[in-house]
């Protein structure tokens, strides 16, 4: 099964607390129509992958848009719910 995809933003890295249920805004970033949906998770992250066998995969950017390089493992533990779009009515 491929490994699904998602983008999150922080301020700096260490806001992202590895080995706990965490709760992040991710953009899937799966081709297709609904690419960049985004929704509010619950969340174990690793920056090791190892850590998280079959987790799928977290790319991380600054706030204000820096990619950092190395991708993270994410494995979402419950959905939230959708971030509503400004679109959406």
């Amino acid at each position: 099964m491929a490994k699904k995809e998602y983008l999150t933003f922080v301020g700096k890295l260490e806001d992202l607390l590895q080995g706990e249920d965490i709760e992040l805004l991710v953009k899937d970033l799966a081709p297709g129509r609904r690419k960049y949906d985004a929704h509010y998770v619950r969340a174990l992250v690793s920056n090791d992958p190892q850590e998280l066998p079959e987790a799928d995969v977290l790319w991380i950017r600054g706030w204000v848009g820096v990619l950092y390089p190395k991708p993270w493992a994410i494995r979402i533990t419950r959905n939230i719910g959708e971030f509503p779009s400004p679109c959406s009515s």
